[in-house]
């Protein structure tokens, strides 16, 4: 995964219910629930296909209190958590 050129993009299929602490996604087509923390969610809502993965993690590091090493360890875990569990549109 190249961060400067790898734009994830969530599948199309799935709901996504904002929350005050996070983020739930339901895929109904696995039949499974993800619920997510503020980053995450913050992660998921960038991977809209037009964010590569070093401006998300520079947003992130932007937007809280987490040192910029962080943000980017936090960026990519977590998209390649989406990507394990089939989240993200295959490019």
């Amino acid at each position: 995964m190249c961060e400067d050129t790898y734009r994830p993009i969530i599948r199309a299929d799935l709901q996504y219910r904002e929350l005050a602490d996070g983020g739930v996604i339901y895929d109904t087509t696995a039949e499974r629930i993800h619920t997510l923390n503020v980053a995450a969610a913050y992660i998921w809502n960038s991977c809209d296909g037009f964010h590569n993965l070093s401006e998300i993690a520079s947003e992130l590091y932007q937007q809280g209190n987490v040192p910029s090493e962080q943000a980017a360890k936090d960026v990519s875990d977590t998209v390649t958590y989406f990507q394990d569990e089939g989240l993200l549109r295959v490019q």
